[in-house]
Parts: C-alpha cells; structure tokens; sequence
C-alpha cells in the first residue's frame, strides 16, 4: 500500500524535515518574478489574501529557488519527478537553476 502526504508551509523547511531519495513527485509553484504585491480574495469575498512577488534582484530570485531546488533534488527518488510551474518572466531563470540542480 502507497502511502501519501500533503504537507504545508514553507517548502525549505518541510524539505529540511525530509528524508533523502523519500519522495516521488514534487510540484512547485513559486513566486513568478512580477515585482507586484497580489491581493486576492474567495469567491464571497469574505477573506483577502495578499503576498508580495518583490525581488532587489534576479540574484535574489535565482537564490530563493536555488536553496529550495537543490533541496527537492535530495529528497527526491531517482525516479522521481518535479513538476515546476513558472510563467514567461521567470522561466529562462528556473530554467538556469534546474540545469544547475540536475
């Protein structure tokens, strides 16, 4: 039998708690470099949310998910797989930081 978790919260400090090669699929979808402060809110528009998407810098951005990436590749099984959810503005640097990861 398979077993399955969901875990929440920062994913650096998860994947700290994490054995090595213990995961089968990882599925990432960080900030997308927009240099915006987002302001959502659910459908009855009784609770709002808002999460700043600010960087000084690309190195900044290429820091963040270096850290985090080069964490998922430990934990992951070699069969493992990621799934990185980016968009136009942030793909070309993903992209650098996965080729330097893997």
């Amino acid at each position: 039998m398979t077993s399955i978790s969901l875990h929440t919260g920062d994913c650096l400090e998860v994947l700290k708690t994490l054995d090595n090669a213990s995961v089968d699929l990882v599925y990432l979808d960080p900030p997308f470099l927009t240099q915006k402060t987002h302001c959502l809110s659910t459908r009855s528009g009784k609770k709002h949310y808002s999460f700043e998407d600010l960087w000084t810098s690309h190195s900044e951005y290429v820091k963040f998910l270096l850290d985090r990436i080069r964490e998922m590749h430990r934990v992951l099984k070699d069969t493992g797989s990621l799934f990185f959810h980016c968009n136009d503005q942030s793909a070309h640097l993903a992209r650098f930081v996965l080729d330097e990861s893997f």
